[in-house]
């Protein structure tokens, strides 16, 4: 059985009031005020999360008084059904109406001059975006980072295919969305089915999460609205932080991309794009030493604060002219070149993007090509369902602190590494990424696909990667790949390689046959299974301006 930590609420700070804000069907929901010091009407900072108002994990305490410094009042929120708030434990499902009810309350206080902004990372990036749902005319700016409006869905990519699985939904139900508390444990992933350790977690728990049973029966209600909520929505300025290594990051660029494209919504998006991953970890302080970890060391989370916060500061201030501050001026883009300088832009992908393509050469040897090959070859790669390609580090949401060298994968006989050639000087990969495959594979396969850094003495770093399911029932022309977007410096010396596979555990989930569920499947097949890829000019890697060669309008399911 799983060794299991429960973590319930941590104490009110004394600096905060706790207050209970009432919901349109009388559930109260408990909330942390701190006021500032002026005592006056104004602006408000709302944070609504599940992950403990008082706790250690997100340290909303010192994040509120942060802002507090700035004149903002703030109020920190536990979501409905967590901590201490009333109500059912339920995913997604009340964060806008109870986002609309919460502003309403805000807005009849005495201390708030009629504005709120929401600020927030994952889920609690995720509430703010419901808010703006919700249309509530107080809610004047979001600032949600590492998030989007499908938080956890699966794609689908409209041909049949969609993205794979990532296993942290289900884990994430089994870990915060049993009860009001939290779980802190770890599965055996040997276990099979894989189910199997789930349910060892259920019994020696004693309890069960209906998030997490919903999504083997049927449908699950437990779904954020559609993307096209949002989109339908009356715009507000929002700041996206997307983080070149965060594993959510799909989910931010399909928000992001939607939005830009919007004609109502165009103008008011700004975007700020960090070398950092989930756990807010960044790539120029890897590896991640303690004097460094600001879970772990109150010092490093006080050189946290300022470039955590000072961004969204900066934009509210922007939004509600407050200290001189002018939308106007604000930059539209403000991304962060990976081993190298930050840099503005009036658009994203910028005007210098990248415009490279490389070819995919079978031989002598796999390769990454300025030209073409002049005659097609193909390669193959043998899944086995009995031995998964590990994913690429030990926790997927702390990618920068986890960061492997990834070389030793590229000699695993089910991985084929294209190599390019070692660079005379720098390179600049700025864009978005797509790959261009012609796949002989059977239905329903996986196809992983990695790019990495591989430097002079073979040690190889993720860089961007992407996943997709094929369709069960496969048509013709070209799979591709949408790796979404970079900013990163190869340095002189350093070769790019592409990575192709079956299989990324326990990030993602494995195969299993064409309808049946990879969740209960033993085993999942019982041989070994082939899959080819052609070369020629019909397989490609895209860097750059350009949209991917297949525009996806996704939409989210949930998949068993």
């Amino acid at each position: 059985m799983p060794i299991v930590k429960k973590v319930g609420p941590a104490s009110v700070p004394a600096d905060a009031t706790e207050l209970t804000i009432p919901m349109r069907d009388g559930v109260r929901l408990a909330a942390d005020l701190y006021l500032a010091s002026s005592g006056r009407p104004g602006a408000v900072i709302l944070v609504r999360l599940p992950y403990d108002k008082d706790g250690v994990y997100c340290f909303m305490p010192q994040i509120s008084r942060y802002f507090l410094a700035r004149g903002y009042h703030v109020v920190v929120q536990d979501v409905r059904g967590k901590y201490r708030s009333e109500g059912a434990t339920e995913f997604a499902v009340h964060e806008v109406d109870d986002g609309h009810d919460t502003i309403q309350w805000l807005t009849e206080q005495p201390w708030c001059d009629g504005d709120v902004v929401m600020w927030g990372d994952s889920y609690y990036g995720h509430t703010a975006i419901a808010a703006a749902i919700s249309g509530h005319p107080a809610l004047r700016a979001i600032s949600p980072r590492l998030t989007g409006s499908q938080l956890s869905m699966v794609l689908e990519y409209g041909d049949g295919s969609r993205d794979v699985e990532q296993i942290s939904r289900k884990m994430y139900f089994a870990s915060h969305y049993v009860d009001a508390d939290r779980y802190e444990w770890e599965p055996d992933w040997s276990r099979r089915p894989l189910r199997a350790a789930f349910e060892d977690f259920f019994t020696e728990i004693g309890e069960r999460s209906v998030n997490f049973d919903a999504e083997f029966a049927g449908r699950s209600p437990f779904v954020p609205r559609p993307l096209t909520a949002l989109l339908a929505s009356p715009p507000v300025p929002a700041l996206y932080t997307i983080g070149w290594f965060d594993n959510c990051a799909i989910w931010s660029w399909h928000d992001v991309r939607a939005l830009s494209r919007h004609p109502g919504w165009s103008e008011h998006l700004y975007l700020r794009l960090e070398a950092i991953d989930h756990e807010n970890y960044r790539l120029s302080d890897a590896p991640i030493d303690p004097w460094n970890d600001h879970a772990e060391d109150p010092e490093a989370l006080d050189r946290l604060l300022p470039r955590y916060l000072d961004p969204a500061l900066e934009f509210f201030d922007a939004v509600l002219e407050r200290g001189g501050g002018d939308l106007a001026d604000h930059p539209r883009v403000r991304y962060e070149l990976c081993h190298g300088e930050w840099r503005t832009s009036d658009r994203w992908p910028p005007p210098e993007s990248s415009e490279l393509t490389l070819h995919l050469s079978a031989g002598p040897s796999p390769s990454l090509t300025a030209e073409a090959p002049v005659r097609e070859a193909s390669l193959r790669w043998i899944h086995d369902p009995g031995d998964l390609v590990p994913s690429a580090g030990a926790n997927p949401f702390a990618a920068v602190f986890d960061r492997s060298d990834l070389g030793p994968v590229g000699q695993r006989e089910d991985v084929v590494r294209f190599l390019g050639p070692a660079l005379d000087e720098p390179l600049d990969l700025l864009g978005t990424v797509t790959l261009r495959l012609s796949l002989n594979a059977p239905a329903a396969a996986h196809v992983h696909a990695r790019l990495l850094d591989v430097d002079a003495g073979g040690a190889a770093y993720l860089i961007t990667k992407a996943q997709v399911r094929l369709p069960e029932e496969p048509g013709p022309g070209a799979t591709v790949l949408d790796l979404l977007d970079v900013a990163y410096r190869l340095r002189a010396g350093h070769r790019l390689a592409l990575d192709l596979m079956s299989s990324e555990f326990p990030d993602y989930i494995a195969e299993a046959p064409a309808g049946t569920d990879p969740w209960t499947t033993t085993p999942a097949f019982p041989s070994p299974r082939e899959l080819t890829v052609g070369g020629g000019s019909a397989a490609c890697l895209r860097i750059g301006g350009r949209q991917p060669d297949q525009l996806r309008d996704t939409r989210p399911t949930v998949h068993p």
